[in-house]
């Protein structure tokens, strides 16, 4: 993905080379495994390839400054990546031109493909409908699974998946919790809400067992929900151990109840107390010293153990009491005796603070190790949510069950623009538009007509619709079949870009040839107004003969939009791979014009059908779009004059 916001950072050659690498590599993973699991893992680290080590080497060097290296620290967590590809390839340009992740008007997520499937209940959730947007799906079996799962939730008149909506809607974002955990980076508080969402979780889940097993057939979801309760069961132990109080308030010292478990805080409270005990025995000689029996210590202002004296009766205190304050009535005083146990007292109270801090580290460390359990509970909880979104959209809006193939073909009957769907509402109804692109026969559509006719909203219909059918949702149409296609790639819009020193026509062919070096005959290919940048002859040529390439070439599945004609004339030359088509439209004669003599003068209003035609529209009509822009009538009739001219 070609991205500005992606930062390159350049590290030094030594961190490359193989025996500064290996050594790094294995300095690092001697320190972090101690068990017998962790030498499996230790043995698998050091029989990497060579340049797997030097990356693996230089990151963690990187990471350290960071304090994350601690990410890399579990092996067995590390995937092998193949050349097997798992999702679909969408990249930032298609991303943008799709307006999958926000429009394209004010980047905002509103008006774009997550926006209409998001009815998330949890933040964690949101992100896995965000991830799965962007990473359509390429294995049947997967595909399935999701809709099957999907269609249970639409369908199912158990009470079961409301109770489950439920208890995902009262969750804190645990995710990013847990990450905050795991970086030694959250608060007691952060720690109690998320452990305590946890076990309530644990425990809303078990008790669903039973409804989960009688009445839940997808097993997508049975799976994952019965998962579940097991994978939190480690976070019993930690919340019976906290002291809910002192987590709320972020009191470290009285934090845990039990201190069995920690025997450095035991050992510096039982001293603490010691010396709370002999000053409060050195009371009774406080009493003897000033002939009072009732003397009691007093607090003032955070300074204990103090003797309070009214002023008239001070000579009675001995000279080597120290006074602390005083008032216009009463002066305070520490015997030295108190001085010297307070201040040994203050120094325990400090030391224990310290010893609180690095027991609650300790304790977050050992929580940590159920850190990759608990992430694989609310990645299940995440996938649930996200089935739940994408079954609550679907009953909303009418959609219908795609039916998915390894055949390569495209056939949609009367799909809908999910968003313009949306968008639109129950007042204006979408035209519907159907589609047929099959390997076996028209596989390429090349599409002509009036400007503002909806040919970009039919292209990028069709490609929402065979998104959403690869992440397993149900698609806005009455029958979709979608063979799995395994990218997508557009080149739609006129846009430069200024910064990398590009102009419009630049950026046209700089997305045109990517597009050429990385399609399959298993993709989809949208090309939209290829060649309108650069004079006529020029952009009909490149277009005629990258459209070309792509029917007799590539042979992917392609959708074309063109104001060329010579462009259609591929029609002839590849049938039955090729077929012309136009958005359907009439021309009403404009009923304002005085003289009959003026006719060619002032172009006739267009009315969009909005329809996909079989065939070519004979012109594209920019001036009646023009007309309908109020473009002045005197700027029209000029127009209109030239084009006659020139067309004569």
């Amino acid at each position: 993905v070609r991205d500005d916001r992606i930062r390159v950072e350049r590290m030094d050659n030594i961190y490359f080379e193989y025996s500064h690498a290996f050594q790094a590599v294995t300095e690092f993973y001697a320190k972090e495994i101690v068990d017998i699991k962790g030498s499996q893992s230790f043995s698998g680290i050091i029989n990497l390839e060579k340049p797997v080590i030097c990356s693996l080497a230089a990151i963690i060097r990187y990471l350290k400054e960071f304090n994350l290296e601690k990410m890399l620290s579990k092996p067995e967590n590390f995937k092998q990546l193949s050349s097997e590809m798992e999702f679909m390839t969408i990249n930032g340009t298609t991303l943008r031109n799709l307006e999958i992740l926000q429009n394209q008007t004010d980047m905002k997520t509103k008006g774009s493909l997550l926006w209409v499937l998001d009815h998330t209940k949890t933040s964690f959730g949101r992100r896995k409908l965000k991830k799965w947007v962007t990473q359509p799906l390429l294995k049947l079996r997967e595909i399935n699974a999701r809709l099957d799962a999907v269609s249970e939730v639409l369908h199912s008149e158990s009470s079961v998946f409301g109770q489950i909506e439920n208890h995902l809607h009262k969750l804190p974002d645990i995710e990013r919790g847990l990450c905050s955990i795991y970086h030694k980076k959250c608060s007691t508080q952060e720690f109690f809400l998320i452990v305590k969402s946890l076990y309530h979780l644990k425990s809303e889940f078990q008790a669903l067992i039973p409804a989960v097993n009688a009445h839940v057939q997808s097993e997508l979801l049975q799976t994952f929900i019965l998962e579940i309760p097991e994978l939190l069961k480690p976070v019993d132990h930690y919340l019976k151990i906290l002291n809910e109080q002192a987590a709320k308030i972020g009191n470290k010292t009285e934090l845990f109840k039990d201190l069995s478990e920690f025997p450095l805080i035991r050992k510096r409270k039982d001293e603490i107390q010691e010396v709370t005990e002999k000053i409060q025995i050195h009371l009774q000689e406080i009493r003897k010293i000033l002939k009072n029996p009732s003397a009691q210590y007093v607090t003032v202002s955070g300074q204990e153990f103090m003797i309070e004296v009214k002023n008239s009766a001070i000579s009675c205190i001995p000279s080597d009491w120290v006074k602390v304050g005083s008032t216009k009535v009463v002066s305070r005083f520490h015997s030295p005796f108190i001085v010297e146990h307070y201040r040994q007292l203050n120094q325990l109270r400090e030391q224990l603070v310290l010893d609180c801090n690095a027991e609650w580290l300790d304790f977050l460390e050992n929580f940590s190790q159920h850190y990759h359990s608990l992430c694989k509970a609310v990645h299940h909880l995440a996938t649930v949510d996200c089935i739940f979104s994408l079954a609550k959209v679907a009953k909303q809006r009418d959609y219908c069950r795609p039916t998915l193939q390894e055949e390569r073909k495209i056939i949609i009957k009367n799909g809908r623009h999910p968003v313009i769907d949306v968008l639109l509402g129950e007042q204006d109804q979408y035209v519907p538009n159907s589609t047929n692109l099959s390997e076996d026969s028209e596989r390429v559509m090349i599409i002509t007509g009036p400007n503002m006719g909806g040919k970009s909203s039919y292209i990028k219909q069709v490609a929402l619709i065979t998104i959403m059918a690869q992440i397993g949702s149900f698609v806005p149409a009455e029958e979709a079949t979608v063979g799995i296609v395994d990218g997508i790639f557009t080149r739609m819009g006129a846009a430069d870009n200024i910064y990398k020193g590009r102009s419009t026509f630049m950026e046209e062919l700089t997305d045109t040839a990517e597009i050429i070096r990385k399609a399959t005959s298993q993709s989809l290919v949208i090309l939209d107004e290829l060649g309108r940048g650069t004079s006529t002859h020029d952009g009909i040529a490149i277009a005629y003969a990258t459209l070309e390439y792509f029917i007799r070439d590539v042979k992917s599945l392609t959708l074309f939009v063109t104001h060329y004609p010579p462009v259609c004339e591929l029609e002839k030359s590849y049938s039955p791979q090729v077929g012309n088509y136009h958005m359907g439209f009439l021309v009403n004669e404009d009923e304002s014009k005085q003289d009959p003599g003026e006719e060619e003068q002032v172009p006739d209003f267009v009315t969009f059908l909005y329809q996909m035609t079989r065939g070519i529209a004979a012109r594209s009509y920019g001036l009646n779009v023009a007309k309908l822009a109020d473009v002045p009538r005197e700027i029209l009739k000029k127009a209109a004059h030239k084009s006659k001219s020139w067309k004569d």
